[in-house]
């Protein structure tokens, strides 16, 4: 379980669907892993196209960073090839700071074998990719210290 490959960081999944822990409806999502460590427990974002990016500010690709007023996202722009194999998001996409959760890889290997979700790999972020991303959370005002420690 702990060298599922799927599960290294920059890693880009779809879950079909993704099974939430807090008991909203499933549904397909993507999933970008920013960390893994040795208990099996992954940092990730369930990256979204829900636009919450204040109007003063300019939409880009990139981090997009607010400190005064605490806003951090990370824009993938719509057709943007973002993975060494050529995958880009088919939507404009943000990861937001304040949403970076810790999960466990157990309950997906569960869901997967019970036939409750697929996993796929869409792609691997390249370097540049994951690592502005990375330097952008750090940099959030928004994100828990104890994230950051792990980025």
């Amino acid at each position: 379980m702990g060298n599922d490959s799927r599960f290294e960081k920059g890693s880009i999944l779809y879950f079909s669907p993704f099974i939430f822990s807090n008991g909203d409806e499933p549904k397909n999502k993507y999933f970008l892993v920013l960390h893994c460590d040795e208990q099996n427990l992954i940092l990730a974002s369930l990256p979204t196209s829900q636009d919450h990016v204040p109007g003063s500010l300019e939409k880009k690709h990139g981090c997009i960073n607010q400190s005064d007023i605490n806003f951090n996202c990370y824009l993938f722009e719509k057709g943007r090839v973002v993975c060494s194999n050529g995958f880009s998001f088919p939507k404009e996409t943000y990861v937001y700071g304040f949403r970076l959760q810790l999960f466990d890889l157990y309950v997906f290997c569960v869901q997967e074998c019970n036939d409750e979700t697929k996993i796929e790999v869409k792609g691997r972020l390249l370097d540049e990719e994951y690592n502005a991303l990375v330097q952008c959370l750090k940099n959030s005002t928004s994100v828990k210290r104890k994230y950051k420690a792990l980025l």
